[in-house]
């Protein structure tokens, strides 16, 4: 009976530690970056989220991290890690990363893109290209998404209208369905 009162309030600290709030996560920081019509046509801005982000001011680059999403225009970017300049419009991502227009689902370890230039790059031993009917994976890809094509290289694996192709390199016109 002589530890009672000791019991009593090791309980009661427990409880309390127990019941204590949380603390918060942080929530996603959107960024809102303009972009002018000239260098990505029709386009006026890219919209960015982040769980955290930092920007520099002398080399007008946002480094972000967690949960990255990029949205421009119909394209939307989807990655672990990124790096994007708002002077030259360029980025670069680590970690799984996702482009995603329409139907198309491009996926690759790490990208550089220029989105003035309206091309990226995949790097990484696991690259694909999907979309209903469609197959296409390989070492490294270029996304040329103001033509519509897509070039493969290195080990290249096609599944495309139930037949299955390998190469060393291969090019697909989105546009016109064909393999060339």
């Amino acid at each position: 009976m002589k530890h009672f009162p000791l019991l009593l309030a090791a309980t009661a600290l427990g409880l309390l530690a127990l019941s204590a709030p949380q603390p918060a996560t942080a929530a996603p920081r959107t960024i809102t970056m303009s972009i002018t019509d000239n260098i990505i046509k029709g386009r006026d801005k890219a919209i960015v989220t982040a769980d955290h982000s930092d920007y520099n001011e002398s080399t007008a680059r946002y480094t972000l991290q967690g949960n990255v999403k990029i949205q421009f225009g119909n394209r939307t970017i989807l990655t672990d890690a990124a790096k994007i300049s708002t002077q030259t419009l360029q980025l670069w991502t680590e970690g799984n990363t996702k482009l995603n227009e329409g139907e198309l689902c491009f996926s690759g370890g790490a990208v550089y893109a220029e989105l003035a230039g309206n091309v990226a790059w995949f790097f990484g031993p696991n690259c694909s290209l999907e979309r209903p009917g469609l197959a296409i994976h390989s070492d490294n890809m270029a996304y040329h998404w103001d033509k519509q094509t897509a070039v493969f290289d290195g080990h290249v694996i096609c599944i495309y209208k139930g037949e299955h192709r390998a190469a060393a390199h291969l090019e697909f016109d989105l546009a016109n369905d064909e393999i060339h």
